[in-house]
């Protein structure tokens, strides 16, 4: 497989792999979506399956591969996803990184692959980073209840509301107003898995509560309520692990 400084194109692989980052971010591309890496998210990339990855000028990557067959049956894993990384786990996939080829446990990487894969899924959504969306991605991480309009962001960066709409649907594959949904919901994820009240998550990233929850379900296929009781029940099941 050829390799080049900014990524790779399309291969596949034997074995099943988790991608995470050490430093930087690398964005992930299958048939079906695009996934980001990045130093709280990690990617699963089911064995046999067809992809692209390009890397940011920092990235540092760490690779699990698993045998097909490693993990335990019932687990989400025919498609790629994308999961949070807690600490906990980011302590084991850096120890697996330092740990040589020849003494990697196999045991070990099943275990990561599990506690990971078993969560609910971290959406990724794309980040622009042309002059007409990048300020208004900063301002959104910064607020994610920024309200803004795009005429009022067009007489800021002295362009046309046209060009704003352009440019997210070029960087990122949707418009504007579904592209801010989608940002919302993922910036809302942390306070729901730490069990959140529905309603005022969803006030606290702008949102109604009924815009809120149909946004959810277009982008996660749940509701808020059933991926916070997911959230939770990981972390209750985790606990009882470390007890």
């Amino acid at each position: 497989m050829e390799i080049a400084e900014w990524g790779h194109p399309p291969h596949r692989h034997e074995e099943a792999q988790i991608l995470y980052a050490v430093t930087g971010a690398c964005v992930v591309t299958t048939p079906q979506r695009s996934l980001r890496v990045d130093t709280e998210t990690a990617v699963w990339i089911p064995a046999g399956l067809d992809h692209a990855a390009r890397f940011d000028p920092e990235f540092m990557p760490v690779v699990v591969c698993l045998e097909p067959g490693e993990l335990v049956d019932g687990a989400p894993l025919a498609e790629a996803r994308a999961v949070r990384v807690a600490p906990e786990q980011r302590r084991a996939l850096l120890g697996f990184a330092r740990e040589g080829d020849a003494v990697r446990s196999v045991a070990l990487a099943r275990s990561i692959a599990e506690a990971l894969c078993g969560q609910a899924e971290r959406p990724a959504v794309p980040r622009p980073s042309g002059p007409f969306a990048a300020p208004v991605l900063a301002a959104l991480q910064e607020d994610p209840s920024h309200c803004d309009t795009l005429d009022e962001w067009a007489a800021r960066l002295h362009c046309s509301v046209t060009s704003i709409r352009r440019a997210f649907v070029a960087e990122t594959g949707m418009s504007f107003t579904e592209w801010r949904s989608r940002f919302r919901v993922e910036a809302s994820l942390e306070a729901l898995e730490r069990g959140g009240v529905v309603a005022a998550v969803a006030a606290r990233v702008g949102m109604t509560h009924n815009g809120y929850s149909l946004a959810f379900r277009r982008m996660l296929g749940c509701t808020p309520s059933e991926y916070r009781a997911h959230a939770l029940r990981g972390s209750r099941e985790d606990a009882a692990v470390c007890a």
